[in-house]
Parts: structure tokens; C-alpha cells; sequence
């Protein structure tokens, strides 16, 4: 378990927990899953696709031809378990959010980020 959601579960009640971890573990993404497809696939954009940047997905595809996106998803192996563990941590403070705000009709207690 990461720090992030450590800090999160304890300013959860019983309840509140066990629906963020269903939440939570329903949209995480899974680092090795992002390394192995920035390597095999990423001249496609397929390791852009999985974090949700449609976008930039299309723009390697597009381009996929001149081989600068497989190039460059090459270099992209060394970062996308940083971009993976960021986009989880920033999906589990959204959850969390939602869950302080539905539940208990105020607003999320403040929560230091690294």
C-alpha cells in the first residue's frame, strides 16, 4: 500500500475505507502493465492510451510511420512507473474527495501531497 493511500484511510471511518478501496481498485492502473506497453506498443500510443491521454495517444498513431514515436516511447520506459504511481495518486485523492463530500456533506480534511 503507498503512502498516499495510508494517509487517506485514516481519516476514514470503517465504512468509508471499504468503499474507496472498491473505488480505488477498480481505476487503478498498474505500473508494469504502462512499462510493457510503452515498450511493445508504445510506438502507437497504447501506454498514453491506459493513462487516459487520448490525445497524445492519437497524435503517436498518427505519426506511427515515421518511427519517432517508438523512439521516444523507448525513452518513456524510464518514466511511466513515475506517471502511473501519479495518476493513481492523484485518482485516490478524487476518490477520496468524493467520498468526504458525499458521506458526510463537508469538505475533505486537508491532506499534505509530497
Amino acid at each position: 500500500m503507498e503512502t498516499y493511500e495510508v494517509e487517506i484511510l485514516q481519516a476514514m471511518t470503517a465504512e468509508q475505507r471499504m468503499y474507496f478501496q472498491s473505488e480505488f481498485n477498480a481505476v487503478r492502473k498498474n505500473p508494469t502493465t504502462g512499462l510493457l506497453l510503452a515498450f511493445f506498443l508504445g510506438g502507437v500510443g497504447a501506454h498514453h492510451f491506459y493513462l487516459g491521454n487520448v490525445g497524445l495517444g492519437i497524435l503517436y498513431a498518427l505519426f506511427v510511420w515515421t518511427f519517432i514515436p517508438a523512439i521516444i516511447a523507448l525513452f518513456e520506459c524510464f518514466v511511466i512507473r513515475g506517471r502511473v504511481e501519479r495518476w493513481n495518486e492523484a485518482k485516490a485523492r478524487q476518490i477520496a474527495s468524493q467520498i468526504w463530500i458525499l458521506r458526510s456533506g463537508v469538505s475533505a480534511p486537508a491532506l499534505t501531497t509530497p
